[in-house]
């Protein structure tokens, strides 16, 4: 599984990161029931495991803090539905660091939480979302996960 590949970098590279830890399940029932979505395996996995945080500089939007902003991902997902029309199926966890680039799982095919049909696709803040492409930058979590941390590692 994709994921547990990225997870054991996190931990081979835990002096590097900084998580909150450890949430409960109930809080991501919560987030899914305040944006009315399913979360896809992947990305469940590693907010039960991690919560929100940072390693090698990269930031992973997530659950664990206060709703009053960024890492947030259910602060940053409700501020770009209220203020950009942001579709109700994507939930946004990370900033690319560049031109206003973010990206969300587009969790419209997630039918439970073992489902992992959720690509990861660009969302650029402020251009009209009739003008929106909405790219797959990668087919799921865990995909982008590891291969964020594989390039990190690399620089």
């Amino acid at each position: 599984m994709v994921i547990k590949k990225a997870f054991e970098i996190i931990e081979k590279h835990s002096d590097e990161g900084d998580f909150i830890g450890e949430i409960q399940e109930d809080l991501i029932y919560s987030a899914e029931e305040t944006l009315n979505v399913k979360l896809p395996s992947s990305y469940r996995l590693f907010l039960k495991r991690y919560g929100v945080g940072d390693i090698f500089g990269e930031e992973i939007y997530g659950l664990g803090i206060e709703e009053g902003g960024i890492p947030s991902m259910v602060w940053i997902t409700k501020h770009f539905r209220q203020k950009e029309g942001f579709p109700e199926h994507l939930v946004c966890f990370y900033f690319a660091g560049y031109d206003n680039v973010y990206y969300c799982l587009d969790c419209s095919n997630v039918k439970d939480e073992n489902d992992d049909n959720a690509a990861v696709v660009s969302y650029l803040s402020g251009l009209p979302i009739e003008a929106q492409k909405f790219e797959t930058e990668f087919p799921s979590f865990g995909e982008f996960l590891l291969r964020t941390l594989e390039d990190s590692i690399e620089s």
